[in-house]
């Protein structure tokens, strides 16, 4: 299990019972920030489900929403840019493709631009180009290999890489969308 940083806005309620709602979670340390987001350290992550029932208990206890964002494991990924996002976004669990879906809702090209330069400097442009035209080819591997000149291998290599290290599943609906419009 590896620490994950999670950005957290409360839509209703206070602090302080989230703050006791959060103190049964022995691995997770809440750290509220002068802007109103509460970033958690969270020792024990496995999945966003433990977030899904935090939320839907909030809810039920406390009467209180909040939105989460899962900072994705990438080197170097810088959440502090879009934290005025997540203030804004309704109550939720977002992954870094929901939040790239909120990024293009949102219409700020300097989100955006940073993005993009944050993908192409972690893959480069040909990872990039690999997993859009894997995208433009209606996810279909052999077309994608075929219409890029690589061999499938290389191009499953290419795409399994990305998924691993960016954590946006392009061989889902919601992945390659996120993708794909961030990268047209």
């Amino acid at each position: 299990m590896k620490e994950r940083i999670i950005y957290l806005t409360l839509k209703s309620g206070d602090f302080d019972n989230l703050n006791a709602l959060l103190s049964g979670y022995e691995t997770v340390t809440a750290v509220p920030r002068p802007d109103g987001v509460i970033k958690l350290f969270d020792r024990g992550y496995e999945d966003s489900g433990r977030y899904h029932q935090l939320r839907a208990l909030a809810m039920q206890e406390f009467f209180q929403d909040f939105a989460a964002f899962i900072q994705p494991d990438s080197p170097g990924f810088d959440m502090e840019p879009f934290l005025p996002l997540l203030k804004k976004v309704n109550p939720g669990i977002y992954a870094i493709a929901d939040l790239i879906a909120e990024v293009l809702e949102a219409d700020r090209p300097d989100w955006k631009n940073l993005l993009k330069k944050y993908y192409y400097s972690l893959f480069g442009a040909d990872t990039i180009e690999t997993v859009v035209g894997f995208i433009k080819a209606d996810q279909n591997a052999s077309k994608a290999a075929s219409r890029l000149y690589m061999h499938r291998n290389t191009l499953n290599y290419r795409l399994d890489h990305f998924i691993s290290l960016s954590e946006i599943d392009v061989r889902s609906f919601r992945g390659a969308v996120a993708v794909y419009l961030l990268f047209r």
